[in-house]
């Protein structure tokens, strides 16, 4: 039995996305830099696609300023998987960052929203490094 090798590090193979066709989650996030910059990013995540010439699945992410190339194909051996390592990817800028605010107005609106009364904020409870 063949095993199946992971694709080449030459990324010239994957493919070039310049816009998410069937988004299924998108969100504007508030947040702190590591380096100490306050800043909103819009999040968006797609469906999972079915990428037949390496025998892959994609899911297709953007995270504002974050994401290179700016739309970047977050990749598994499945649909399942794809969205998985999607998330991951996703939960690993949540983690790198600050303060996280999820559910803020878009850049244009220059203020975040208001906690809706009743309900829980999602801020990062980890604290700024000290310099």
């Amino acid at each position: 039995m063949m095993s199946r090798s992971m694709p080449e590090k030459d990324e010239d193979w994957r493919p070039k996305l310049r816009r998410i066709e069937d988004p299924i989650a998108e969100d504007c996030w508030e947040y702190i830099t590591p380096s100490g910059k306050q800043r909103i990013s819009r999040l968006m995540v797609g469906r999972p696609v079915h990428y037949p010439e390496r025998r892959l699945w994609y899911c297709p992410v953007l995270i504002e300023g974050y994401t290179r190339p700016r739309i970047r194909p977050i990749f598994g051996m499945g649909p399942v998987d794809s969205l998985m390592n999607a998330m991951t990817f996703v939960r690993r800028f949540f983690e790198e960052n600050f303060e996280v605010l999820p559910g803020v107005k878009p850049t244009g609106s220059r203020r975040s929203r208001a906690a809706s009364p009743g309900k829980r904020s999602t801020l990062r409870r980890r604290n700024r490094p000290t310099t």
